[in-house]
């Protein structure tokens, strides 16, 4: 059996839970696919009862291993207090010879790296060389992961997020007010900030619109950011939203921006080229991977509100651009992003590990 390690388990907000979500779902389509079992390693969100949630999920993974019932941990790993749970389990499992893949998401992950110390550095790299596999989310993250570990390193793979799509882009009417949609946690890092700003500027203001805002984080401190720029009359504060609610969001919506300052990729870009959304977005991380400027999205500079304000009144004064970018990234989407192929591509994952690991 294999035991896919993530925190919160299918219930979990955030893009890990949403890809493990996918994947499971697509899985358990096929009649040939491995026997798995999904192990919660944080618990529901709070700080407090992670504790007992990671160790009782650190235990039922030991005796998995330890039984030989476990043929394979795939383990799901961000930064930080991340990489002290993930780094434990992976390394029992080492101990007890169980194989490894190791899934990194973590937007700061470089920056924990970077900024570690000496013998912190030298634990990060111990716990991705006892993997059996490392997989990544780009080129961007398959570059640095090599790197850090140097030569002799476990083999590097890059697995871009993946989702699944409606069968065809929905159909939307081109009449004012146009809907934009910022989905994704509320804070400094993905540009809410910036979103807010741009929104506010001459330039936009001159269009009809309304925009939505779906995500948690500091849902309150934004809100009152944009009362504070005027816009408290065109943009709605969501808060968190569940699979169902955003996939209406994205089925409404015109435009999509995420302008993060730091990512990993996105799973709500990769989403909003399922639905076919204009995509403004930055050249962080992975997501250009995705997002090709000019073709299938447009990228502006992290924490560049006047750029991310151009692009934003660019889109919605043109109708022909806007089918354009929705066009090619439902058809990048269709070719790269599927979560058919994403399956596929880890399930050959699976099977190399489980095949040439020592009994």
């Amino acid at each position: 059996m294999i035991y896919i390690a993530t925190p919160g388990g299918l219930e979990a907000k955030g893009g890990i839970g949403r890809i493990v979500s996918y994947f499971v779902r697509e899985i358990e389509r096929r009649p040939d696919a491995p026997r798995f079992a999904i192990v919660d390693t944080y618990g529901p969100g709070r700080a407090a009862l992670m504790p007992v949630f990671f160790a009782a999920a650190l235990l039922r993974l030991f005796f998995a291993c330890l039984t030989r019932r476990a043929s394979l941990l795939h383990v799901h790993m961000a930064e930080y207090g991340s990489v002290l749970r993930k780094g434990i389990i992976t390394l029992m499992a080492r101990a007890l010879r169980v194989p490894v893949v190791l899934h990194l998401h973590g937007a700061n992950f470089r920056d924990h790296c970077e900024r570690a110390g000496p013998t912190e550095r030298r634990l990060i790299r111990r716990v991705l060389r006892s993997a059996a596999e490392v997989v990544v989310l780009g080129a961007y993250w398959r570059d640095f992961v090599s790197e850090f570990l140097g030569p002799g390193g476990p083999r590097v793979t890059i697995l871009v997020n993946a989702v699944e799509g409606p069968s065809s882009v929905p159909e939307r009417a081109e009449t004012p007010p146009l809907q934009l949609l910022f989905l994704g946690r509320v804070g400094e890092r993905k540009g809410a900030g910036e979103f807010l700003e741009a929104l506010a500027s001459p330039e936009c203001q001159a269009f009809d619109w309304t925009a939505n805002v779906a995500g948690d984080g500091e849902v309150d401190t934004y809100r009152a950011k944009a009362e504070a720029l005027g816009l408290a009359e065109r943009v709605n504060f969501l808060g968190w939203t569940e699979e169902a609610r955003s996939r209406e969001l994205l089925a409404q919506s015109h435009i999509f921006a995420l302008p993060s300052r730091n990512e990993g990729l996105p799973v709500a870009i990769v989403e909003a080229m399922a639905y076919g959304l204009a995509i403004v977005a930055t050249p962080v991380g992975s997501v250009p991977t995705a997002i090709e400027d000019g073709r299938t999205g447009i990228l502006v500079p992290p924490g560049n509100f006047p750029a991310l304000a151009a692009a934003l009144a660019r889109l919605l004064g043109d109708p022909a651009l806007r089918r354009e970018l929705s066009s090619n990234a439902r058809a990048r989407f269709e070719r790269d992003f599927d979560i058919r192929g994403f399956c596929d591509r880890l399930l050959e994952v699976y099977r190399r590990n489980v095949a040439r690991w020592p009994a």
